[in-house]
């Protein structure tokens, strides 16, 4: 064949390689850029296989959504598993250049390995270190002595059904009834009578414009306080920069979501919340 000829096709090998790469890479770009455009939920993790990777899954997880400069920037971390071999983990930030664009994530570990984003996500991981799945409601769940005591002796004290009331209320929402509990314990001891200083009511001290918030009417009806004191809980844990950790979703019930997000999405400085959270934390563990 002629030099020409081999020429030619070679040229036309590697244009043809460098447009399938091209289009990989387009297809890459615009699969993360939905996802932190408008899919990801911080503390979610997506995974997927590009179709001329087929050994090959990458994932995708944001830990935590935050302004800087104006512009709406997302921690994350990515992992890459080649062959069923997991590669390591790469933490790093991606900005939001414009709409549903966004700066390119990190793949390997020796381009990036953010410490702030890291340093973050393992301070999440610590608040909720042996934690119960605070998302997910179970039927089947053993309450803490301390907890099954209090709540006994309200149930005969107020004569109401309290176990099986918050746990109703607590399906509904999805959340861990043990969680809910611990709550309403460290609330009000179980009083659906309670009231504070600053006017918190019921099972569940609902604050007033939190009540009204949430469609409560009368926040010393029990029911009615279980219902909004948990749909306002699922709200906090729904949050962005809070997605899926109970210690800050705890902190937001306290102090505010305004606070948690003032003082870099931790528990703020303040000594009511830090030993509220405190307490709930180590009921729900247990």
């Amino acid at each position: 064949m002629p030099i020409k000829s081999i020429l030619y096709l070679l040229l036309i090998t590697i244009l043809f390689a460098c447009s399938n790469l091209e289009t990989k890479e387009a297809r890459l770009k615009e699969d993360v850029n939905v996802l932190l455009e408008e899919k990801l939920l911080d503390g979610q993790i997506a995974a997927w296989h590009d179709k001329e990777e087929v050994n090959i899954e990458r994932r995708l997880a944001v830990v935590l959504t935050f302004s800087e400069n104006k512009k709406i920037c997302r921690d994350y971390y990515t992992i890459l598993i080649d062959n069923g071999r997991e590669k390591k983990r790469v933490f790093d930030t991606s900005c939001r250049i414009s709409k549903r664009n966004w700066e390119p994530v990190n793949w390997a570990f020796k381009n990036g390995n953010k410490t702030s984003a890291r340093s973050r996500f393992n301070a999440f991981q610590e608040m909720n270190k042996d934690a119960p799945d605070s998302e997910h409601y179970v039927s089947r769940y053993r309450l803490p002595p301390v907890l099954l005591k209090s709540v006994k002796k309200a149930e005969l004290k107020y004569k109401l059904p309290l176990r099986k009331m918050i746990d109703k209320a607590a399906e509904k929402k999805e959340l861990h009834p043990r969680l809910v509990h611990s709550v309403v314990k460290v609330e009000s001891n179980y009083n659906p009578r309670a009231r504070s200083h600053v006017g918190a009511k019921g099972l569940m001290q609902l604050m007033p414009g939190t009540a009204k918030e949430v469609g409560v009417t009368n926040s010393y009806n029990p029911d009615q306080n279980l219902k909004g004191g948990t749909t306002y809980l699922k709200k906090m844990l729904n949050r962005k920069g809070i997605k899926g950790n109970t210690a800050l979703a705890l902190a937001a019930y306290n102090a505010g979501y305004g606070n948690v997000k003032k003082y870099g999405y931790k528990v703020p400085p303040f000594k009511e919340t830090k030993n509220y959270v405190k307490k709930i934390m180590k009921l729900f563990k247990e």
